[in-house]
């Protein structure tokens, strides 16, 4: 008998969490049919727990200074002559590799500076250089001094969402006109690293955003900084351009700071891994109807106290207490996850489910109420 009671609450459990998720289910469809809801559902929709742990990490822990990467900031540097003798300034220092964050479109009036450019770029052996795929086309805007494949280049563009304007991760490569091609992260990485650091392919990677500083050297400065340059990384690129500003999981950032995290997180080799959808459906379903039956032992528990603490334990501060606990523990568990093995977890469904669990039960034990008063009559 003992054990048909309880076969009979689990499947009561089940049946309190599956109507959890479909309450869920209505909410997020108003939410991202109504126009009203129109502004919050983007904003969900690009959201990530990944935004809430790196704030952790950055309350927390002190910023590693990178030992790989150098930012040479070229903001202010407008002459191309200027530039020409900036990256020959720069190769002389001996970096392992030299990463030109700078697109030139077109010539210049200024046609000796111009050759002077085409001149310098063609010494500069261990250099990586910048150009931008056209999504909408097809079409590349690649430097005016590309001539063929005698010097080395990759794509900058890094994907985002539709409407979400964060940027996560980085690319491989892409095929552009029928042929796959390198991104500037992956030439960038590999180049230092003298292997391929990963097969050349058409897919994403999820940047590591953990708390990193980049030295960063205003560019008449270079010279007085060789421990910075030497068997480096050096980008070279602007850092207060705000045309080249990005948004990511760790505030607003400059392009080239960007894709210095990304070649950060293919040398490190500790990319995020990003659970797949139906691993997260299933924690989820997991975590909150392991939610519903602590909440139900608990009342239980409560119910069989002395009035007053019967009373104290079953009022709602005190059960939303309890169930806050439940939920700073299922998150700790996946910021620990997250932080110390670099996987990715999306609670966002197991955290806003948890909230509906109290009008869920409440709608079970009705149902369940009506169905037995009609066997009954």
């Amino acid at each position: 008998m003992s054990g048909q009671k309880e076969s009979s609450r689990l499947l009561g459990y089940v049946i309190v969490t599956t109507l959890t998720f479909c309450v869920l289910g209505v909410y997020a469809l108003l939410a991202f049919n109504l126009k009203v809801f129109s502004p919050i559902a983007k904003a969900a929709s690009d959201y990530s727990f990944e935004d809430f742990y790196y704030k952790i990490l950055g309350s927390v822990d002190d910023e590693d200074l990178s030992n790989v990467v150098t930012i040479v900031d070229v903001t202010e540097l407008t002459s191309r002559s200027e530039l020409a003798e900036l990256m020959a300034t720069v190769s002389a220092m001996k970096p392992k590799v030299m990463g030109i964050d700078i697109v030139f479109e077109g010539l210049k009036e200024d046609s000796l500076a111009d050759h002077k450019l085409m001149e310098t770029a063609g010494k500069c052996h261990n250099a990586v250089f910048a150009y931008k795929l056209i999504d909408r086309t097809d079409e590349a805007v690649h430097s005016f001094f590309m001539p063929g494949d005698s010097l080395k280049e990759g794509f900058v563009n890094m994907p985002r969402q539709l409407y979400g304007g964060l940027k996560r991760s980085l690319n491989i490569g892409r095929v552009h006109q029928g042929q796959l091609v390198p991104s500037f992260v992956k030439q960038v990485a590999d180049v230092y690293a003298g292997i391929e650091t990963v097969a050349l392919a058409d897919k994403e990677l999820r940047i590591n955003f953990s708390p990193l500083r980049f030295s960063v050297i205003p560019y008449p400065l270079v010279t007085q900084h060789p421990e910075l340059i030497a068997d480096r990384v050096v980008l070279i690129g602007a850092m207060k351009e705000e045309t080249d500003m990005h948004y990511t999981p760790q505030g607003k950032m400059a392009g080239t700071e960007l894709l210095a995290f990304a070649v950060e997180t293919l040398l490190r080799q500790n990319k995020l891994l990003v659970a797949p959808g139906w691993i997260v459906a299933i924690t989820s379903f997991v975590l909150v109807l392991t939610v519903v039956i602590l909440r139900a032992k608990y009342l239980r528990f409560a119910a069989k106290m002395p009035i007053v603490l019967k009373t104290i334990m079953t009022i709602e501060l005190t059960v939303g207490l309890v169930m806050f606990i439940m939920i700073a523990a299922i998150v700790w568990v996946g910021f620990m996850l997250f932080s110390q093995y670099h996987v990715s977890l999306n609670l966002t469904y197991t955290v806003a489910a948890i909230a509906f669990i109290y009008t869920s039960n409440n709608l079970y034990e009705t149902v369940k109420g009506q169905i037995t008063k009609k066997k009954t009559s």
